[in-house]
């Protein structure tokens, strides 16, 4: 987009210079939140208040942790309704986009040995202690029986869109190959046809008032409402996206898909564009053909991944999140993940049309803090944190060397507000860095490149900004 933008060569060269200089230079680190989790599978933060992290350990509960400190009372303890086991347990949470007002929010867990786990999607609420939640508000949303013995790639995530509807990444609930056959994750009729998708529900409503299993309304706009195919699909294809997240910034959903035997993968899904989109599981895994002769991989109209790789480099991925934050400037609009299985961490930069580039392992930069990452969610500000499965801990994602703090209050100045609002990078004039942070942030909705507080980076903040100029 940069070519479309009514700049003189000069500027382009200087802004293209600042941008290369300052990711180059940058490599990040991590710092300590909180140690002593069982099995730590995610974190979410509260909303409105960015003091208080929620983490979801695989056991049951999820555990609160307030201004820095673990409490000895867990947020939520439902460890009665929850396997001990290796691919059972409690996987994810997200808070209703209504908290604030309603207290609502929902877990993705399962029951059950692995040769009969049911899939759970329960909705709890918050009553006079924000602090503990009593189970006994537990409304059950959504489930699902496993339809084999081989009860493995459950998914794991739970994400609310910018639509106001719950988003549920589930994977295909076999083993190698999507052994269920016909393979579940490319049909799309019957109660197994659930599987490997990425289901859409509107948690405000519910379309079967006589099923207490099922409390939701079918969104008007999911692909398969009437014709062919069970009404809460929204994509298929899937083999086991065990995280997800929206990017705060386009309100696109990337997807982590845990490859089969050959290949990782990361998919991006558009809401307002990619429903009814084919993912390719077990047609294709990753960017190449699988050995699966039902379908036609090359000419079946296949979404590839933007991005994948070879178990060479990694074996089992978990997804991340979109960088948004404003603490490590250098990497605004990178997507960080991670591979589980041989512990690494990646970034990649995120371009105009959501594709995936400039992909570096960052595993050396963070040393000590890869073991068994499950997951890496954004805070309130945009800031990352990572859960590490086998060491009990949370980290959060930090830029080395840490970005400026002239007043040395701990805040980078580049996340402070500044006395001149046209002055982003706060360092006493406005020029070439604060056009490269509007540059940075283009398309995005809101941030500190929003100038005008429009609700969107566009034009007319570089309008701003030129005509500002110190």
């Amino acid at each position: 987009m940069l070519w479309k933008l009514p700049l003189g060569p000069s500027v382009i060269t200087v802004l293209g210079s600042v941008l290369a200089s300052h990711a180059h230079a940058q490599t990040i680190s991590h710092t300590l939140v909180a140690s002593g989790f069982l099995k730590p599978m995610q974190v979410a933060v509260t909303p409105g208040d960015a003091t208080r992290l929620c983490v979801v350990e695989q056991r049951g509960q999820i555990r609160l942790v307030k201004s820095g400190v673990l409490q000895a009372t867990s947020f939520l303890n439902i460890d009665t309704l929850v396997p001990d086991q290796t691919y059972g347990g409690m996987f994810g949470i997200a808070f209703h986009p209504d908290y604030a007002s309603n207290g609502k929010f929902y877990v993705h867990h399962t029951t059950g040995a692995t040769s009969a786990i049911v899939i759970w999607i329960a909705e709890y609420t918050r009553g006079k202690n924000a602090d503990v939640i009593d189970p006994a508000t537990r409304r059950v949303i959504f489930s699902l029986a496993s339809p084999s013995t081989q009860a493995f790639h459950l998914g794991g995530s739970l994400c609310f869109g910018a639509d106001g509807l719950l988003y549920i990444p589930l994977g295909d609930g076999g083993y190698t190959g999507d052994a269920g056959g016909p393979q579940r994750s490319q049909a799309i009729t019957g109660t197994s046809a659930l599987f490997g998708k990425v289901l859409r529900l509107d948690v405000n409503g519910d379309d079967f008032p006589s099923d207490p299993n099922k409390n939701y309304h079918i969104p008007a706009g999911n692909p398969f409402v009437g014709v062919t195919g069970e009404d809460e699909i929204f994509v298929r294809g899937m083999r086991n996206p065990f995280r997800a997240s929206f990017d705060a910034g386009t309100g696109v959903l990337w997807l982590g898909d845990v490859g089969g035997t050959v290949r990782e993968e990361i998919d991006t899904l558009d809401p307002t564009t990619d429903a009814a989109s084919n993912y390719g599981w077990n047609c294709a895994e990753g960017l190449l053909c699988t050995t699966n002769t039902n379908c036609n991989c090359a000419t079946g109209g296949l979404r590839p991944p933007v991005h994948d790789y070879t178990h060479t480099v990694g074996l089992c991925i978990t997804g991340g999140t979109v960088y948004r934050g404003c603490a490590m400037p250098a990497f605004e609009g990178h997507y960080f993940f991670a591979d589980y299985q041989n512990n690494k961490i990646f970034t990649g930069e995120v371009t105009p049309a959501n594709k995936l580039t400039n992909v570096v392992e960052r595993t050396a930069q963070f040393s000590g803090g890869t073991s068994t990452i499950t997951s890496i969610s954004a805070g309130l500000d945009g800031e990352l944190y990572v859960t590490n499965h086998s060491t009990g801990m949370v980290r959060k994602i930090v830029q080395s060397p840490a970005p400026p703090d002239a007043n040395g209050n701990g805040v980078p100045d580049n996340c402070e507000p500044p006395a001149n609002p046209y002055d982003l990078d706060a360092d006493g004039m406005v020029g070439a860095a604060d056009l490269a942070i509007v540059l940075n942030e283009w398309g995005n909705k809101g941030g500190i490149g929003d100038v005008d507080h429009s609700g969107s980076v566009d034009a007319a903040d570089i309008t701003l900004i030129l005509g500002n100029w110190s």
